[in-house]
């Protein structure tokens, strides 16, 4: 989700409240195509897919030419009710549409795949959690170090933070650093479990 910067309505001021969001995380705008396509290029036919923060489900249809079935979750009705409407009878019989706070949602066992598309989510450790719980093995994400989008495993073991000598670091929680003075500057991140950010 990008930022939108136009002025809060006290409708919207208030349902964001409501539900424990921040001002962006209630709006929703359309990121470039590559991001799109980055995700569709990992869901394949026997996928089950959770789209957290589905917006006017336009990644969601997409998905749904690919996948077994799509969970789409979106907290904002107003986004879900003109989507639905443009869908009309359209509606493939693989995507639920669920108009929900994605935090309150329980997470079906049978999700393979999710995709989280909102830059610097403060929820995602939250998020990760939840899913790694519910047996998701992959979350689809440019919620972390350089808004690209990755793919993380969610079942591969993370190694404590004490045991990084040098190098960047992706924690579970949503954090990313650098240990050290930059002599692996240019190697891939390690997954770790127990960062900094996550102690307070």
């Amino acid at each position: 989700m990008k930022v939108v910067s136009e002025p809060l309505s006290g409708a919207l001021a208030h349902f964001l409240q409501v539900h424990g969001l921040d001002d962006w995380e209630g709006r929703f705008s359309h990121y470039e195509e590559e991001i799109y396509q980055a995700v569709l290029e990992r869901v394949g036919p026997e996928d089950i897919v959770l789209e957290i923060g589905a917006g006017d489900l336009y990644l969601a249809l997409q998905i749904a030419r690919r996948a077994s079935r799509v969970y789409a979750v979106e907290v904002n009705p107003q986004i879900v009710s003109g989507a639905l409407g443009a869908i009309g009878l359209s509606m493939p019989r693989n995507l639920h549409v669920i108009c929900a706070n994605a935090l309150d949602f329980p997470v079906p066992t049978d999700v393979t795949i999710a995709v989280l598309l909102m830059r610097h989510c403060r929820h995602f450790g939250e998020y990760f959690d939840r899913l790694q719980s519910a047996g998701c093995r992959w979350l689809l994400t440019n919620a972390r170090w350089k808004c690209g989008v990755e793919a993380i495993d969610l079942q591969a073991p993370r190694i404590p933070f004490e045991q990084v000598d040098e190098g960047w670091y992706a924690c579970r929680c949503g954090a990313v650093g650098y240990v050290g003075v930059g002599d692996r500057a240019d190697a891939p991140p390690l997954e770790v479990a127990g960062c900094p950010h996550c102690r307070g």
